[in-house]
């Protein structure tokens, strides 16, 4: 009897032991993607960084075929949300939709939580421009008109940013230098709720990104006197060029993409890689990110960092410049 039960036992243990061995937490994880991914975008909605994640993903949702989660985590100029990212375990399954804002928020922040080096780019998507935009019945028609407005009554223009250390900001503070004028720079939490205060009257103008200001550009509720682009956008052709103004030193442009965290394994990276060089590719998002008004520029990983580092460096010099930092 005692034999029956002592054989009997031993074939559960193998049995168990087979099964713990053919289970993901034995020692071997599940295929990746096997659950919904959260993208986390640290501005706003209806921003550029919320526009084109949500348009890019819509297809990477069909190319994983997982379901892709979107949480805007606005706060800080985009701080609060990279920070969140870079708290949580570098497995791919928290992506975090970077842009140059956000990482180049390190430079002005004090005590800023991540650093560059924190985070590894999985591809580059988009790029874009700044807009100087005023609603359609301000007082100034060009530039030059906003300029010399400025001059007369220093500090009093208000100008929305996406909040105090942004691209926008920095670029804001660009203007000032070159142009010689002070203005009264007014942070929000992304270019989202910055250009409905501009349609309420609350600021007198905002510099955006091109991708949030785009569709009320095209409506007519707002005028664009320049662009910090260093071509004229195919749909705004009719704005000129802050370098063709004589302010070349506020010719900047901005990025955005999805970036993980430093410590991803290198399989995981290379399946979001390859996925998104898909769907940043595909022709219907590809449609969507222009009518948008931002720029669909696709950027492998390994020239992706090159740009970060590169925008990281002209970032932190202008930051300099404008007395942000010592």
């Amino acid at each position: 009897m005692k034999k029956v039960k002592k054989s009997s036992l031993w074939v559960v243990c193998i049995v168990s032991l087979l099964v713990l061995m053919g289970s993901p937490a034995f020692g071997q994880e599940a295929k990746y993607p096997s659950k919904p991914i959260q993208v986390i975008i640290p501005f706003g909605t209806g921003g550029t960084n919320d526009i084109s994640a949500r348009i890019v993903d819509s297809q990477l949702q069909e190319i994983l075929r997982v379901p892709v989660i979107h949480i805007n985590k606005p706060g800080g100029g985009g701080v609060t949300g990279t920070a969140f990212v870079k708290e949580q375990k570098p497995d791919g399954y928290t992506i975090l939709w970077g842009s140059g804002v956000a990482i180049e928020m390190s430079i002005v922040t004090p005590n800023c939580p991540y650093k560059l080096e924190d985070f590894i780019p999985v591809a580059l998507v988009t790029h874009g421009y700044f807009i100087l935009a005023v609603k359609k019945d301000a007082p100034w028609n060009t530039l030059e008109d906003f300029i010399n407005a400025a001059k007369k009554e220093p500090g009093k223009i208000s100008v929305g940013n996406a909040g105090i250390g942004t691209s926008q900001h920095l670029v804001t503070k660009l203007l000032e230098l070159e142009a010689k004028i002070d203005l009264n720079s007014i942070p929000f939490k992304g270019d989202g709720p910055a250009i409905p205060a501009l349609l309420g009257g609350h600021v007198n103008a905002v510099m955006s990104g091109i991708g949030a200001i785009t569709p009320y550009l095209l409506s007519g509720e707002v005028r664009g006197l320049a662009s910090s682009g260093p071509e004229h956008h195919p749909k705004l052709k009719d704005i000129p060029l802050f370098k063709e103004r004589g302010l070349p030193g506020v010719s900047k442009v901005t990025w955005t993409g999805p970036v993980v965290s430093a410590g991803t394994p290198e399989p995981v990276i290379k399946i979001l890689s390859d996925a998104y060089q898909s769907a940043a590719n595909h022709p219907s998002v590809v449609v969507l990110l222009e009518k948008s008004g931002t720029i669909p520029k696709y950027i492998n990983r390994e020239d992706g960092m090159k740009v970060m580092q590169s925008e990281y460096k002209a970032y932190f010099n202008a930051a300099k410049a404008a007395g942000l930092i010592k």
